[in-house]
């Protein structure tokens, strides 16, 4: 049976447990496991497991969920640079010549995934992009002693990343990076996909009755952290200027913290901040919203359309969001704006409000094209061709 190893490091030590538990996170938890897991759902004929290198945990574990098998290998950390093993690699060794299996890192510009480009360059390997710096952008952007770690990772790639056949990607802004050490040839726009059952549809106004919320204002909808890197202040201002056009219109906030960087700024500019919600309550809140609005302006936003604008199109809610560039389907006008100004975000946000009846097929989009058995589709085609390449049955 061929044989495919999802490959990530622990790349969020305050996320992931330290051991194992009831609930099975400590196996399951960060993006390798969300790929292992949803493409073994939807492929057969696959033997799919998932090795995590971990140098927070203390010891080796190993455990069968969901028809994939977890591997955990404790190793140890050099800070600013990455994790290493020697008995991670020892084993991998030992597999490629046991099954010829083909690599999926999770992540492109982590030291884990120089040591596979490096170490196993005969065999099949794919790597995905979820909104990590190159370390091209990082030289650029950086200053003093940290360019100096940037022109190695530069010095690296060009050395390793050959070995790469195939880039899966999430934002256009990323290609140009990749292209500097690979074959354009072999990168492809994707994603992560998402888990459609999981954002179920409410009616509008039933999901207003549910949450409390008038039925005679406009709500503008934001889903995340609230510091820099977000935006939160242009965020803020665009709500303001809506509300100007709109008077009615409202800005709400959920999953934020009290220790957030912006959140005292954007309590006091009457925005309504909510915090933290359970997932399976995500729906209501994107469903009850007339808009979903994310700001990715900055020069150092690589990632992607972001899932909460997916989520929110699941739920038939519109999005005004520059990230929606990186929309893989073809009918972008339908389910939201792309502005790329502030000034076209302000007229965006206003049409969407205005006009709720021009936007169409939103989750039907996102059904099709992002859908967790969509995206699983699309890596198998790409996994038996490079099988295929490689002579491996």
């Amino acid at each position: 049976m061929k044989k495919i190893i999802y490959i990530h490091n622990n790349y969020e030590p305050e996320q992931f447990p330290v051991s194992p538990d009831s609930e099975d996170r400590f196996y399951t938890y960060g993006f390798g496991s969300n790929f292992a897991r949803n493409f073994k759902k939807y492929s057969d004929g696959f033997d799919v497991e998932m090795w995590r290198l971990d140098s927070f945990t203390d010891k080796y574990y190993e455990k069968t969920v969901q028809n994939v098998k977890f591997r955990i290998f404790p190793g140890f950390r050099i800070p600013k640079v990455g994790d290493f093993s020697l008995k991670f690699i020892t084993e991998l060794k030992k597999e490629v010549k046991k099954s010829h299996p083909l690599f999926f890192v999770s992540h492109t510009h982590y030291w884990l995934m120089y040591q596979i480009a490096f170490f196993f360059k005969s065999s099949p390997i794919v790597t995905s992009h979820h909104g990590d710096f190159s370390p091209y952008f990082r030289y650029k952007n950086r200053t003093g002693l940290r360019k100096i770690k940037d022109f190695i990772d530069i010095c690296i790639e060009k050395l390793v990343m050959k070995n790469i056949d195939h880039f899966l990607v999430c934002d256009y802004n990323q290609i140009p990076y990749i292209q500097k050490v690979a074959d354009k040839s072999k990168i492809d726009i994707s994603s992560t996909g998402l888990n459609i059952t999981n954002f179920p549809v409410v009616n509008k106004t039933d999901a207003r009755d549910m949450l409390g919320w008038d039925h005679n204002k406009k709500y503008i909808l934001y889903v995340g952290k609230l510091y820099n890197y977000k935006q939160p202040v242009e965020m803020v201002h665009i709500w303001q200027e809506v509300k100007k056009a709109i008077p009615e219109t409202e800005l709400i906030i959920i999953g934020n913290s009290l220790q957030d960087e912006f959140y005292e700024y954007v309590l006091n500019s009457g925005a309504i901040i909510i915090g933290r919600v359970l997932n399976k309550d995500l729906n209501i809140y994107y469903s009850a919203s007339d808009v979903y609005l994310l700001v990715a302006l900055r020069n150092d936003y690589f990632g992607g359309p972001g899932i909460a604008p997916l989520e929110s199109l699941a739920c038939n809610t519109p999005v005004v969001s520059y990230s929606m560039r990186n929309y893989i389907g073809n009918n972008i006008s339908e389910i939201g704006e792309v502005p790329d100004t502030i000034e076209k975000y302000i007229e965006d946000a206003i049409t969407v409000l205005k006009n709720p009846g021009k936007y169409s097929n939103m989750r039907n989009s996102i059904e099709m094209y992002y859908s967790y058995d969509k995206i699983a589709e699309k890596s198998r085609s790409i996994f038996d061709n490079l099988l295929k390449e490689y002579n491996i049955n």
